[in-house]
């Protein structure tokens, strides 16, 4: 149906017809007048304007012929308003249904209030560049009345749009001649910008292969506005505002699989989906095609379709449906890079922690610095890399998985090895604290995984010497066990029993430092069994000081008081000075813990007799251990002075968080004894808030019993219940019974003094099965406490709290 400007030039048509019809025939007479023809008598004296009249109306008539074809022939003539349908395109596709990226159209609507008339989506495969452009489209198409373009230029396929056939069927589309529609790229641009002059059209150009390819395609006027979708990033086109489209952000990737795959499905197993848009790493496209498959499967469970994709074998495979596939999204944009930056990015899949640098993806590519750090960058443009810190770079899991395909399909096995050998001697090489640490820290434990899975051992084993002594603070425990633990696969597997003996120790400390007591001693024994068929003193002395420690942890005061002898015997022997002071420190320890004061002062003293005169960290064991002695021995003062000294050297001179945080509980006992509650309370809070910085699992459950104690004198039941509590559920992870069994006891008592007699004896009978036949010296005065306060037989004198002993000077 013609608009009413074509309807007007119609009616125009008609009337220049008429006119012109008209002024032919008096042309005719006045020429006959002018030849010799007469007229009638009542115009014969006129007749000597013949001739004039001739030229005037030849002109005419000829003025009205040249205007009426020009508007028969010319569709593009006139203004704007007269050129019908065909020059008021609306060629959008139909509006997508859009489940999150409210943020992304926010920042497009901003970037539009700033002025840009070019807007470029940016993304890697699969992340909804096309649907967020065409949901911008429609919802803008109101402010461009005089139409909307939309051109597929087909950038990641092998065979992209040529622009200059892009601008033709645009041309096309907005009503110009087919004879206007021929020439170069340029005269086609040109004319493209002089088409959109003074209009107001709206153009998406979806997947655009570079800048060249786009740049003609661009409106000239401030009018117009292009949304262009890529996955490079355009950083030469100009006048553009780049905008970088990410995954969804998981609440909306758990609204989009509910859209597909039905609401109520997803509410029937919340954990299963939550998993299943964690392996989709929150891509649209493979979130709808793992909906797809469940719609089409309405049998399936969730949960075991969730566990197909956790399998990265699998993954792949299992995203795809009919034609869409998520493996051949990546292909095409993988098939487009030129061999080096192929060869980075299947290398840079195979990397075995998540964030890397420059000089990895160099050892891994076996290529120099400089050429990767430039292929990296490109890869980032092409958004197959992202960039999260300068010199850091990653890929989304689903692009790893696909980049470890293509270097299992293209590269040999040797040099998979091989590649992964030279990452080992990079990060062996470059192994340093500070930053490098801090950086490289995930990598180097993905990485000692991975060499031990695939039999690398001798670089494992250099890693970890390299590795492990930089891990010295007392946070780390939670990384030397892995580190120690592959270790000692790698010594195991090469038959290296100093080896094994080094890192099965090293292995007790860390557990023991996690607080998993159990599994501390079964790696000590073993240390011990190693070094005694070594026959190597210093090893067995070391693994002998690690069993005693372990041993005291778990209470078994004989076994432990016989290993910490030996262990001190031999340092001795060997005249080991050093060693023979840890020795006899954690035999002191032993002692403290279970009430044998007299002993505990004479082992202690002969340690301190032996320290140094430089003050470092084991003078705050040995010197806070001490302190702790002379408390139970009724020697104030000397407690005092020794635990302020002790502190001081936690605080300012060694820096060690284990160290301080026990020296912490040992001046909140001598403030409890004191009666100075409220500061005791903040010492143990204190200690609290240093072991739970430090996930060190035994010391926040003896700070939160120590809470719970301090509560129960100060008569905030409550309080104690509450903390006594977490410190049993705390002791209870870690499979420490003994502990467990003893927090029990302390909330018995807090619930007991509460007045709650059925919830105590409840407590109490849980902690006897917990304890068991192990007795350390606080429960018997617990029970005793206990029975006083239910109106059994009364307590022996209380005794003075020992938990301020210090457990893990291995530290």
């Amino acid at each position: 149906m013609a608009d009413g400007g074509a309807m007007r030039r119609e009616r125009a048509l008609a009337l220049i017809g008429v006119v012109s019809g008209l002024l032919s025939v008096l042309l005719a007479v006045a020429v006959n007048v002018a030849t010799g023809g007469s007229l009638p008598p009542p115009l014969d004296t006129v007749a000597w304007l013949s001739w004039p009249a001739v030229g005037i109306l030849a002109v005419v008539v000829v003025w009205l012929a040249v205007w009426q074809q020009r508007l028969a022939t010319s569709p593009s003539a006139g203004t704007h308003d007269d050129r019908g349908a065909a020059g008021r395109p609306a060629e959008l596709p139909a509006a997508p249904r859009l489940t999150g990226r409210a943020q992304d159209l926010a920042t497009v609507e901003e970037l539009l209030a700033q002025g840009y008339g070019v807007v470029t989506l940016v993304g890697s495969p699969g992340v909804g560049k096309s649907s967020l452009a065409l949901r911008v489209a429609h919802d803008l198409r109101g402010r461009y009345p005089d139409g909307q373009l939309f051109a597929a230029l087909r950038g990641a396929s092998a065979d992209p749009a040529a622009p200059e056939a892009v601008l033709a069927r645009v041309l096309g589309a907005m009503g110009v001649a087919e004879d206007e529609r021929r020439g170069a790229v340029e005269d086609l641009a040109a004319r493209f910008r002089s088409e959109l002059a003074d209009r107001r059209v709206l153009l998406v150009l979806d997947d655009a292969r570079d800048a060249e390819q786009v740049a003609p395609l661009l409106p000239g006027g401030a009018g117009c506005l292009a949304v262009v979708t890529s996955r490079r990033l355009l950083a030469d086109l100009p006048g553009s505002a780049p905008h970088v489209i990410g995954g969804l952000h998981p609440a909306d990737g758990l609204a989009l699989l509910a859209e597909v795959i039905g609401a109520d499905r997803v509410a029937a197993d919340p954990a299963a989906a939550d998993r299943i848009v964690t392996a989709c790493s929150g891509l649209p496209l493979a979130l709808r095609i793992a909906g797809g498959r469940l719609r089409a499967r309405a049998s399936w469970e969730l949960a075991d379709f969730a566990a197909q994709l956790e399998d990265e074998r699998l993954r792949l495979d299992a995203l795809q449906l009919g034609d869409l596939a998520v493996r051949s999204s990546f292909d095409a944009s993988y098939a487009e890079l030129p061999a080096p930056d192929r060869l980075v990015f299947r290398r840079c899949g195979s990397h075995p922690g998540q964030v890397f640098g420059v000089g990895a993806a160099a050892a891994l590519a076996g290529r120099e610095p400089s050429a990767v750090a430039a292929v990296l960058e490109r890869l980032v443009d092409t958004q197959l890399v992202e960039s999260p810190a300068l010199g850091r770079y990653r890929l989304h899991d689903l692009l790893r998985l696909f980049a470890a395909e293509r270097t299992k399909a293209e590269d040999a096995p040797d040099e998979r090895h091989a590649s992964l050998a030279r990452l080992l001697d990079w990060l062996t090489a470059h192994a340093s604290p500070g930053a490098w640490l801090t950086a490289e820290r995930e990598n180097v434990l993905a990485a000692m995984r991975r060499a031990v899975a695939l039999g690398l051992y001798e670089p494992a084993w250099a890693l970890a010497r390299a590795v492990g002594p930089l891990l010295s603070r007392a946070e780390d425990h939670i990384d030397r066990l892995p580190l120690w633990r592959a270790a000692a696969q790698a010594a195991e597997a090469l038959d290296d029993d100093r080896r094994r003996a080094r890192a099965l120790l090293q292995v007790s400390y860390a557990y023991r430092n996690s607080g998993e007591v159990n599994l501390a001693l079964e790696s000590a024994a073993q240390a011990v069994t190693v070094a005694e068929r070594l026959g190597d003193r210093p090893a067995l002395a070391e693994a002998l000081l690690c069993r005693g420690e372990a041993l005291r942890d778990l209470y078994r005061f004989d076994e432990a008081a016989n290993a910490l002898t030996q262990a001190v015997d031999l340092y001795a022997e060997l005249g080991d000075e050093e060693q023979e002071i840890r020795a006899r420190t954690a035999l002191g320890t032993l002692y403290i813990q279970f009430w044998r004061t007299d002993q505990a002062v004479a082992a202690l003293e002969r340690a301190v007799g032996l320290l140094p005169a430089e003050e470092g960290l084991q003078h705050v064991w040995t010197i806070g251990g001490l302190s702790t002695a002379y408390r139970l021995a009724g020697r104030r003062n000397e407690a005092i002075a020794l635990n302020e000294r002790a502190l001081r050297i936690a605080r300012h001179g060694a820096g060690d968080s284990f160290a301080l945080g026990y020296q912490l509980a040992a001046r909140a006992w001598l403030a409890h004894e004191d009666g100075r509650l409220d500061d005791a309370l903040r010492d143990m809070r204190e200690m609290l808030t240093v072991f739970e910085r430090i996930q060190h699992a035994t010391g926040i459950g003896i700070a939160l019993e120590g809470i719970a104690e301090i509560a129960t004198t100060a008569g905030r039941y409550d309080d104690a219940i509450e903390a006594s509590e977490a410190a049993t559920a705390r002791f209870d992870r870690t499979g420490d019974r003994v502990r467990a069994g003893r927090s029990r006891l302390r909330q018995a008592v807090a619930l007991a003094a509460a007045g709650r007699t059925e919830a105590a004896n409840a407590a109490w009978r849980t902690a006897d099965r917990l304890v068991g036949d192990t007795q350390p010296p606080e429960v018997p005065r617990l029970r005793d406490r206990l029975r006083e306060l239910l109106g059994q037989q009364p307590p022996p004198s209380p005794e003075p709290t020992p938990d301020s002993a210090p457990r893990d000077q291995d530290s």
